[in-house]
């Protein structure tokens, strides 16, 4: 009974369970109930769409055509919303786009971009109303022209300019500058051939030769220009009242033994310079300069 019945496999759900637990159903324990399951409940996020981190269009380059209230004269450069240039304001030939190679042709630079005038129509009514009428520029009285009478100062001659600049200046300008130190680099000790102690008794001492400290230290920091020396010459002059009007420029004071593209003495030591009267021809003031290192 037991082979017919197994047979044929049960089409029941009961039964079906019955066979899948033999072993309960024998010894007569209860059979173990189906424990649901918890499914882990998922949660999706989502999010609205967000503009915020979106950047925000500057609008396009252009210059305009004729003046525009409340934006900016002609000629003027700015950006604009795209859709006020390309429904309005191009289709009537009011502005033009600025391309890169726009900006070639006029020769200018994306600095020449500016910012809308918002206040030209305010401008153009003062204008408007400051404006005489036609009526009123014909009864206005003119108005007569202030004269003011210039004094003439005479001019120093260049036989007095030469002669000034003689007596006011001295022979000697003297500047103080901080020497530049040269470490003087220590000469190995040459290996003395071995002589005899009574022969090496006798021999002179020899004593290391060591560079001057004029020499070590000619060179100074920063410079004298023929500018400095202009200015002190006009310090020493200004007091005076004649010869403060000598004119002195820049290619006034020339410094004798330099380069022509030189102008700066850059060492210790004594200079001579040429000063030339404006207007004088041959006439030329000879004086030195001398550079002195500075007090420590």
């Amino acid at each position: 009974m037991t082979a017919s019945a197994l047979s044929k496999w049960p089409t029941c759900l009961a039964c079906l369970r019955r066979l899948a637990q033999p072993f309960a159903a024998s010894h007569g324990e209860p059979r173990a109930r189906a424990v649901p399951v918890a499914r882990p409940i998922v949660h999706i996020q989502t999010r609205a769409a967000s503009h915020r981190m979106r950047l925000q269009d500057q609008g396009v380059v252009v210059r305009l055509l004729e003046d525009i209230p409340k934006f900016g004269r002609k000629h003027a450069i700015f950006r604009i919303e795209r859709g006020r240039m390309r429904n309005e304001w191009f289709p009537k030939n009011k502005a033009e786009y600025m391309t890169p190679a726009r900006f070639q042709e006029l020769g200018l630079t994306r600095d020449a971009i500016g910012e809308v005038d918002r206040s030209f129509v305010i401008l153009s009514a003062l204008d408007a109303a400051a404006r005489p009428k036609p009526e009123e520029q014909k009864t206005e009285k003119p108005v007569p022209e202030v004269q003011i009478p210039q004094v003439k100062v005479p001019d120093v001659t260049p036989e007095t300019a030469h002669a000034l600049l003689s007596e006011l200046v001295p022979n000697t300008l003297t500047f103080h500058r901080e020497p530049v130190p040269i470490t003087i680099p220590q000469p190995k000790p040459a290996q003395e051939p071995k002589i005899s102690p009574l022969i090496a008794r006798h021999a002179p001492a020899s004593t290391p030769k060591t560079p001057s400290t004029n020499e070590a230290q000619r060179a100074i920091f920063g410079s004298v220009s023929s500018s400095d020396i202009l200015n002190q010459i006009k310090a020493l002059i200004s007091g005076h009242e004649e010869a403060s009007r000598i004119v002195l420029g820049p290619s006034s004071v020339k410094i004798v033994g330099l380069a022509e593209d030189n102008d700066r003495i850059r060492h210790l030591g004594r200079w001579e310079i040429e000063i030339a009267v404006a207007r004088a021809g041959s006439l030329t003031v000879y004086k030195s300069v001398e550079i002195l290192p500075s007090a420590q």
